[in-house]
This record gives structure tokens, sequence and C-alpha cells, in this order.
């Protein structure tokens, strides 16, 4: 938000001036990796800490990929993690080393588990697998939750098959992807190729950006060894 934009609602000049954007507030807690070097260059370091991203695309577009890089990278870094999925579809052999608290829920549990999760304390990333579900989740549970990130500077990771999150999410992401397989005997998975299209928490050297009307992009590839 604009100073003049502050002082056109607020109408006092000195009130007006104490407004600090959320956008900075945000940048002022940082950001955690994504544990993929292009993902963390198109959002300027990471996910940010203390609040909601939301991962969205289409089945096998790199959602639970995406979550397992920043489950590893944040294991990496020496910070407790937390998976809540909600489908009940993950192989736990694909979780990343140093065992993340794993949680299998059905999806009406989903953020309630995740809330209780945050406001014990200490976890560095939270991530959260809807999977496929279309469960109708009321604004208030997602206050909730970005208020419980914030509280703790927990990253909070929503995956889900298409945009809901709106203006509860600090940062968002786009996905598709499209799969590719041997063809050199019985067809078999080779490499997903993906491309994520941050459509809000980007921001430039010179400083925030305005997120809907500038969109990046990047091209990441996983195989079947990521």
């Amino acid at each position: 938000m604009s100073s003049s934009r502050a002082l056109e609602l607020v109408g006092d000049p000195e009130i007006a001036a104490r407004i600090v954007p959320l956008a900075r507030l945000t940048e002022a807690r940082g950001r955690r990796s994504s544990g993929l070097a292009p993902l963390d260059a198109l959002l300027h370091g990471g996910w940010p800490r203390g609040g909601l991203t939301e991962v969205s695309g289409r089945r096998s577009s790199g959602r639970t990929a995406i979550l397992r890089a920043a489950l590893g990278a944040a294991l990496g870094a020496g910070e407790a993690t937390a998976l809540v999925d909600a489908g009940g579809t993950l192989d736990a052999r694909a979780l990343p080393a140093g065992a993340p608290l794993w949680i299998r829920c059905a999806p009406a549990q989903a953020l309630k588990a995740a809330d209780l999760v945050i406001a014990a304390g200490g976890f560095g990333v939270v991530a959260i697998d809807l999977c496929d579900t279309s469960l109708r989740i009321p604004d208030a549970s997602w206050m909730r939750l970005r208020h419980a990130a914030r509280a703790q500077g927990t990253t909070v990771l929503v995956a889900v098959p298409h945009p809901r999150l709106r203006s509860f999410a600090a940062a968002a992401v786009e996905l598709d992807g499209a799969a590719a397989f041997l063809t050199d005997g019985p067809p078999l998975f080779c490499r997903l190729d993906v491309r994520a299209d941050c459509r809000r928490g980007a921001r430039d050297a010179a400083g925030p950006a305005n997120d809907q009307a500038r969109s990046s992009c990047v091209s990441l590839a996983f195989t079947c060894r990521s």
C-alpha cells in the first residue's frame, strides 16, 4: 500500500505514516529455501516465513514433489517439519531423510491438525497436502491458520488442486506439469516437467511489485530419482 493510499483511507497523516504494508512485514521475517534453486530465485529467497503459501495445480503437476523439496531443505537446515496428508496417498519411503512429523487425516480435519501443530511451536515448515479434495473451507479457518503461522514464524505450505486461499496467502504458485516416459521398452516414468507460475509473493530488487500486474515463471524438472 502506498503512502498516498494509506492517507486516503485513514485521513490522518501521522497514522498513515505508521502503517506498515503486509508485504514489508513478510519480507522482514525473511524467507526459507524451497530446496529448488530456480524456485528460490522466482520467489527472491524462497517461501515467506510466518505466512501461508499456496501451491496449486492439477494432479501430476508437481505439487507433492515441491512439498518434499521444501521439507527436505528445512530438515537439512536443522528445522523441525510436519506434513499433514489429507489424502493418505503419500508413500512414506519418499519422505526426506530426518523423519518429519507425518499426520494422516481426513480432509475435514487437515487445517485443525495443522493449527494444533503450528500452535505447539518449534516447527519451521508445515506442509498441508489437501490432494484433490473439493471440501469447502470457511475463510475463518484460513484466517486462524494465517494468524498461527505469523505468531510462530512458521512457513505453511498448502497444496491444493485449484487456487482458493486468495488474499490469505502471502505467496501463491500455480503449477502445470507433464510427465515424460521412456520409449525404449515398457512405458516407464522418467521425468516430470513443471512450469511454476508465481501469482503472489514475488519481489524484485527495487522493492515490492504489484502481484496482480506482474507474473513470473520458471521451469522445473523432477526425475524418477528426485
